[in-house]
C-alpha cells in the first residue's frame, strides 16, 4: 500500500518536458560560448594597435560561431560611409581593403543606417543582398549574421558572419553571442583609435617642436654692432611656425644687407619655403654686389622652385655704414618708413616696387638709392603688424603706426619698444591673424 501510494505521488516526466540531447547539447555549447566571449573580450582588449584589435575580434567572431567567413567594416566619419578593413575566410583575399558601401547599401548598410542586428536564413531571398561577388568568386553565400559596432548608440561599425559551418542557418542565440562581443570589441575598436590619434598628436607636436628650432636657427640670434647705427628686431609668428623672415647680411667691411619678407601662407609649408628661401639669398647675396641683378636672379630660381601657387614678398637693403647711404629694392612688399623726430618728419618711401618673387621669371627688379641723415629711424616691417585687431575687429593700420612712431625718437630700441607695446596694448590679448615681424635701423650721432 505504501508503495503504490508512494508511486502515485511520485511526479513522472512527460516526453515534452524532457530535454532532446539535441537541446541539451545546444544548452552546453550555449554556455560555454557566452564563457568564450568573456575570456575573449580581455583577448580583445590586450592590445592598442587596431589592426591586431581588428584581426582579434574577426578570429575570435569567427571561431566562436563556427563560421566560414566574417568581415569587419569601420565607419569612416568624413563621408559616413563604411570602410571595409579586414576579412576572413576562403575568399577574403579577393575582397578589396578599403571597399566602400554607402548607408543603407546593402544588408551591412541597412544595419548601418538603423543600428539594428540583421539575421538573413537565405542571403539569395534577401533583395538588399548583392550577389556580384558570390558570382565573380564562386562562393556561395547562405546565411548571414550582421551586427553593428556601438559606442554610446553611435555606429562606428558593422561585423559580420556568414555560413555556419554546420550548414544550419544563424539563429538568436548567435545573435545575441555576436552582439555581446561587438559591444566589447566596440570599446576595444574606440580605445585603439584613441591611443592611436594620441601618438599621431604626439608625432605632430614633436615634429612641429623640431619645425620651429629649424625655423629659428634661419634667423639671425643677434642683431649686428655697428659704429653709428642701431639695430633691433621684432618677430612673432601667428602660429608656432612663420612665413615672415628677416636677416642680417654681412657683406664687406662697410655693407650690411638687411632683409625682410613675408612667405604667401602659414603653417609649416609655408616656414620651409621661408628657411629655403632665406639660405638661397644669402648665399647669393654674398656673391652677387648689385641688389637688382640680386632680387631678379632670386626670383627666377623661386619661380623654378615654386609649387602649390607659392609665392614670396621681399624688401632688401644695403646699408653703407660709411657714407650712411641705402641702397634698396621692393618685390612686391610693403614700403619702409622714415622717422626723424628733429625735424618732426615721418616719410613712407615712394612706390618702387616690382612684382612679388616666384609668379614672373626674367623680371627686372630696379634699385634705388637714398641719403640717410643723423637720427633717421628706419623701419621695415610685414604687413602682419597692420593686419593686427582687437575684439571689435578693427585694424591696426598705417594711422597708428604713424601715431606711434611720432610719439617718441628715432633710437632703434625706442621705436621697437613703442611698435611692440602699441600692437599689444591695441589687440588687448586677441591672437594674431597673421605673423608679425618689423626690422627697425636707426642712425646716430652726425
Amino acid at each position: 500500500m505504501t508503495e503504490d501510494m508512494n508511486s502515485e505521488t511520485k511526479p513522472s516526466r512527460t516526453p515534452e518536458s524532457t530535454p532532446s540531447g539535441t537541446d541539451h547539447a545546444r544548452c552546453i555549447e550555449r554556455i560555454g560560448n557566452l564563457k568564450e566571449c568573456f575570456r575573449i573580450s580581455a583577448l580583445i582588449n590586450s592590445t592598442l594597435q587596431l589592426d591586431e584589435v581588428l584581426e582579434n575580434i574577426m578570429t575570435t567572431s569567427r571561431a566562436i560561431l563556427k563560421a566560414d567567413a566574417c568581415s569587419l567594416m569601420l565607419v569612416d566619419e568624413q563621408t559616413c560611409e563604411l570602410v571595409f578593413e579586414v576579412a576572413q575566410g576562403p575568399v577574403a583575399d579577393k575582397l578589396k581593403c578599403g571597399f566602400r558601401l554607402r548607408k543603407g547599401e546593402g544588408i551591412a548598410g541597412h544595419v548601418f543606417e538603423t543600428g539594428s542586428p540583421q539575421l538573413v536564413e537565405d542571403a539569395y531571398c534577401d533583395p538588399r543582398f548583392h550577389q556580384d561577388f558570390d558570382r565573380k568568386t564562386g562562393y556561395r553565400t547562405h546565411s548571414i549574421l550582421c551586427v553593428p559596432l556601438k559606442v554610446k548608440d553611435r555606429v562606428i561599425g558593422i561585423s559580420q558572419v556568414i555560413n555556419r559551418l554546420d550548414g544550419l542557418p544563424f539563429d538568436r542565440e548567435d545573435e545575441e553571442t555576436l552582439t555581446l562581443l561587438c559591444d566589447h570589441a566596440a570599446i576595444a575598436i574606440e580605445n585603439a583609435r584613441m591611443h592611436r590619434d594620441l601618438l599621431r598628436k604626439q608625432q605632430m607636436e614633436s615634429d612641429l617642436a623640431f619645425a620651429v628650432t629649424v625655423q629659428r636657427s634661419f634667423l639671425p640670434r643677434d642683431v649686428p654692432r655697428v659704429a653709428g647705427c642701431g639695430f633691433r628686431a621684432h618677430y612673432q609668428p601667428a602660429l608656432q611656425v612663420s612665413g615672415d623672415f628677416y636677416d642680417f647680411i654681412p657683406l664687406d667691411d662697410n655693407r650690411l644687407g638687411i632683409l625682410i619678407g613675408d612667405v604667401s601662407g602659414k603653417g609649416v609649408a609655408s616656414a620651409l619655403a621661408m628657411a629655403r628661401l632665406t639660405s638661397d639669398f644669402r648665399l647669393h647675396a654674398i656673391r652677387e654686389r648689385d641688389a637688382g641683378i640680386l632680387v631678379a636672379r632670386i626670383n627666377n630660381l623661386l619661380c623654378e622652385q615654386s609649387c602649390r601657387g607659392m609665392f614670396a614678398t621681399l624688401l632688401y637693403m644695403v646699408l653703407d655704414t660709411k657714407d650712411r647711404t641705402i641702397t634698396f629694392v621692393n618685390a612686391g612688399h610693403l614700403p619702409f618708413l622714415v622717422w626723424n623726430p628733429a625735424g618732426r618728419d615721418l616719410k613712407m618711401a615712394a612706390d618702387s616696387s616690382g612684382p612679388p618673387l616666384g609668379i614672373l621669371p626674367d623680371q627686372p627688379y630696379p634699385a634705388f638709392r637714398e641719403k640717410l641723415k643723423a637720427d633717421d629711424g628706419v623701419v621695415l616691417l610685414t604687413d602682419g603688424l597692420l593686419d593686427a585687431k582687437n575684439s571689435k575687429g578693427d585694424r591696426f593700420g598705417w594711422k597708428r603706426l604713424e601715431e606711434t612712431l611720432c610719439r617718441g625718437g628715432s633710437a632703434a630700441d625706442d621705436i621697437a619698444r613703442r611698435l611692440a607695446e602699441a600692437v599689444r596694448d591695441f589687440a588687448q590679448g586677441c591672437p594674431p591673424a597673421d605673423d608679425t615681424t618689423f626690422v627697425v635701423l636707426s642712425v646716430e650721432g652726425p
